[in-house]
């Protein structure tokens, strides 16, 4: 298998497609931060020079509106700049959670819209075990 992502600490919330990370903001220009974490879940396999990027490929990018921040002992640390990647330390067991912290904001004056469009896309170098 491989990296993945999961919306609980049990990692039997697995993002995917069908199981979208969901941010609501009742007024524009609001932000919505979201703990996540990041397995490996097999593990004849380790992972290296890890990063997590927000990424839209549709239409206009909003990728900007996603910010990442590493995890700090339950909150969120410094969050990056708007868009920017984010750098994970190597993952070398399997199913151990790897918290970091997801802050979508949604810019002022907007109209209400349903964005399915911004992506997370996990960079690494893999290693068989």
């Amino acid at each position: 298998m491989a990296l993945k992502i999961s919306k609980n600490v049990g990692l039997t919330d697995i993002v995917s497609d069908a199981n979208p990370i969901t941010t609501t903001h009742p007024t524009t220009g609001s932000a919505q931060s979201v703990q996540l974490w990041l397995f490996n879940d097999d593990s004849t396999k380790t992972y290296q020079s890890i990063t997590i990027d927000p990424t839209d490929a549709v239409s206009t990018d909003e990728s900007t509106w996603v910010q990442l921040a590493p995890d700090s002992a339950g909150s969120a640390g410094t969050y990056g700049s708007t868009g920017a990647a984010l750098s994970m330390s190597n993952i070398t067991d399997s199913n151990v959670a790897k918290p970091f912290w997801y802050k979508c904001t949604s810019p002022s004056g907007q109209s209400v819209q349903n964005k399915s469009d911004i992506k997370l896309t996990v960079g690494y170098t893999e290693y068989a075990v």
